[in-house]
C-alpha cells in the first residue's frame, strides 16, 4: 500500500523521508514535490528541481541493514522508471549505469537511494515537463525532458501513483525479469569510457559487462579488468 504525501515545494523529498523513516514511518510511505530547494544527487552533488519536473522518494525495505544492496536497489528503480515511461508515456529510454535514466541521448531522470536501517529511501527526479533553459549551464548541455512544458502528456498524478506501484513492487521482490531488462538497456556496455572519481578521471577502457550484483566491469587496454560497485563513468569521447 503507497501512502503518498503531496507537497508544493520541499527542500528535499529524501530528507523528508529519512527524517519520517527514523519516526518508524511504513514500508510504501511516499512524497511527491512540485519543486525542490536542496535537491541531491549521487556522490553530494546538487540536483536542480523546478516547476515541471517530478520529484518523489519512497520507503522500501532495505535487504541488508548495512546498505550493501543499494546499488541493486538503485538498479530496480531505474528499470521501474523505464517500465513507466515506456507505459504511460510510451517513449522508451536507456540506462547510464548506474542511475541515470536516458531519453534520445541525454538525461531525463537521476535516482538517489539512501539507506536507513532496515529501510532505503529511493529519491527519483524525472524531467517531465521542464523548461531545460531554466537549468543550470553544466546541466543543460547534458538534459532533456519528456515534454516541453506546455506540451500535451499524461496526466502527472497517474504518472507518479504508477511509477510508485511499479519501484515498490520491484523493491518488494517477485519479478525475475528486473535484472536481465537492467542489463539490456545498458548505454555504456560495449563503449570506451572513463572511470571518474571526485571529478577527476582515474582509468578507462571498454565497459564489457553488468554482473548479477549490478557492478560494472571495465577492461583496460592491458587486459585487467575494474569491477565498480560504485563511482560513476562517462562514455568516452572520440
Amino acid at each position: 500500500m503507497i501512502d503518498l504525501r503531496e507537497y508544493d515545494c520541499l527542500d528535499s523529498t529524501n530528507r523528508l523521508l529519512l527524517d519520517m523513516a527514523k519516526d518508524g514511518a511504513p514500508f510504501g510511505t511516499a512524497a511527491w514535490a512540485h519543486r525542490q530547494t536542496g535537491g541531491r544527487g549521487r556522490l553530494g552533488r546538487s540536483f536542480s528541481s523546478p516547476e515541471g519536473g517530478i520529484y518523489v522518494s519512497i520507503l522500501v525495505p532495505m535487504g541488508n541493514p548495512d546498505g550493501s544492496e543499494g546499488i541493486k536497489i538503485t538498479a530496480m528503480a531505474g528499470v521501474a522508471v523505464m517500465r513507466t515511461i515506456f507505459q504511460l508515456c510510451h517513449k522508451k529510454c536507456g540506462i547510464k549505469w548506474v542511475n541515470d535514466i536516458i531519453y534520445n541521448g541525454k538525461k531525463v531522470c537521476g535516482i538517489l537511494a539512501q539507506g536507513c536501517g532496515d529501510k532505503a529511501v529511493i529519491g527519483i527526479g524525472i524531467n517531465y515537463r521542464t523548461d531545460i533553459g531554466s537549468l543550470p549551464d553544466d546541466v543543460r548541455e547534458v538534459a532533456t525532458s519528456l515534454y516541453a512544458p506546455n506540451e500535451e502528456a499524461p496526466d502527472e498524478r497517474t504518472f507518479v501513483k504508477a511509477l510508485l506501484e511499479n519501484v515498490f513492487a520491484l523493491c518488494c521482490g517477485g519479478d525475475e525479469n528486473w535484472l536481465s531488462e537492467y542489463k539490456g538497456s545498458s548505454t555504456i556496455v560495449g563503449k570506451e569510457v572513463l572511470i571518474m572519481q571526485a571529478g577527476k578521471v582515474i582509468g578507462q577502457g571498454l565497459a564489457t559487462e553488468i554482473d548479477d550484483s549490478c557492478a560494472l566491469h571495465v577492461r583496460g587496454s592491458d587486459g585487467r579488468q575494474t569491477v565498480l560497485s560504485t563511482g560513476e563513468v562517462s562514455v568516452r569521447s572520440r
